[in-house]
């Protein structure tokens, strides 16, 4: 955990040495809600100086920033994932930080605030690059009060994304505050509790309320890979017509083996993108059946079967997608083929196999790149403007999910 600094009481007075420690040791400095720019203000001022003056053992910082990133936690393992998160995330997009942290256990009129740096190894020209981080923590009452500290802390003229990590409301006076104010936002549909709840508000937002507002989700870019490789498969002049005579779909993705609910977002994201693509309607919603669930949509006109099946092998990826096999027929053909993705053992790899009635299987193993959260990030906030495609595909999951 960061250590933490105290601010004097009354004020933002404080010695050169606390704010040389907040950039050259990664410290954490307590101050006043009041106070805070001041803070700001005298910590670039001391790196200004010491750089000025010519310190031989200090590397010259560099403050920058091309963005606001607002990130909603719930509690201190949250916070030091978040911190932890947007340390990583400034190499590539330097930004202000702002970590709200709404605690169950602080009193409901209880607000602190602190303030932090992250600064990068030496740029090309000798520079350390640093960005600052303001941690506002107060009760999970106090959420509304802390909006407005918030919302007075953004960099004027820069966007704002807001990153919620965990399940979002999406309701609430503090939510909306924040989301009128925001470019984009970001979800983690994977850790959503009741996924079909989640998607159909997501695209309620996202349609009719905040037009604005970019969306996207971590699940959209995780299935980047399993999107191209399918496309892939009906790249060909002889595949091609197997889109429109898909007879069924099988989807295997981690489930736990314990009595939490399984999560089927990154499925049926996967299942939206597909039927956007090809025009499908939702029919049948999604049944479950333990780990397991099932669905049907109209594909030009006819009920196309989806079964999602649950296995327990990867603990860290609860969620994730291991394999899809789509089934198609051309009966004035006589020709019907199978076409799946599996994920290899060492998860890594994949394989991937057509096999068409009359030819021998065709079969090729692509590398997969492992990303964390940080690397799901940068994916996302490389998208400018709206993901229209993802939208769409949000859309059709969240009917289908019923």
């Amino acid at each position: 955990m960061t250590e933490k600094i105290m601010d004097k009481p009354g004020g933002s007075s404080g010695s050169s040495d606390d704010y040389e420690h907040i950039i050259e040791r990664g410290q954490a400095r307590s101050i006043e809600l009041e106070n805070i720019e001041k803070g700001l203000t005298a910590l670039w001022q001391v790196a200004t100086k010491t750089q000025d003056e010519g310190d031989a053992t200090h590397t010259p910082v560099m403050r920058t920033c091309v963005l606001n990133l607002i990130i909603y936690a719930e509690d201190e393992a949250g916070l030091e994932q978040a911190t932890e998160t947007a340390a990583r995330l400034t190499w590539s997009y330097p930004c202000r930080v702002i970590v709200l942290v709404a605690r169950k256990d602080r009193p409901a009129d209880d607000i602190t605030a602190s303030i932090s740096a992250h600064c990068q190894l030496p740029d090309p020209k000798g520079n350390k690059v640093c960005c600052e981080q303001i941690t506002v923590e107060g009760s999970s009452q106090a959420v509304e009060r802390m909006a407005s500290v918030v919302l007075s802390l953004l960099v004027p003229d820069l966007p704002v994304v807001l990153w919620w990590p965990g399940d979002p409301t999406m309701e609430g006076e503090f939510f909306e505050r924040i989301l009128q104010t925001s470019d984009r936002l970001i979800v983690d549909s994977r850790r959503f509790k009741d996924p079909a709840k989640s998607f159909a508000r997501l695209a309620d937002l996202s349609e009719m309320r905040y037009r604005d507002v970019a969306f996207s989700d971590l699940n959209w870019a995780r299935l980047t890979p399993w999107r191209r490789l399918i496309a892939q498969f009906f790249d060909a002049p002889t595949t091609m017509p197997y889109l429109q005579h898909i007879e069924k779909i099988t989807v295997e993705y981690e489930a736990p083996n314990d009595e939490t609910e399984p999560n089927f977002s990154e499925a049926l994201l996967l299942v939206g993108w597909m039927g956007q693509q090809l025009g499908w309607k939702e029919a049948f919603s999604l049944q479950k059946e333990g780990i397991n669930a099932s669905l049907i949509v109209s594909a030009n006109g006819k009920p196309l079967p989806i079964q999602l099946n649950g296995f327990n092998e990867r603990k860290d990826e609860m969620g994730g997608i291991t394999s899809i096999k789509i089934f198609g027929n051309l009966p004035e053909d006589a020709r019907s083929a199978t076409f799946s993705i599996e994920l290899c053992d060492d998860y890594e790899h994949a394989d991937v196999i057509t096999d068409e009635t009359g030819r021998e299987p065709r079969r090729r193993m692509v590398s997969l790149e492992k990303r964390d959260e940080t690397d799901l990030l940068g994916e996302d906030l490389a998208v400018i403007k709206h993901d229209r495609m993802y939208e769409l595909a949000l859309a059709l999951a969240g009917k289908v999910a019923g």
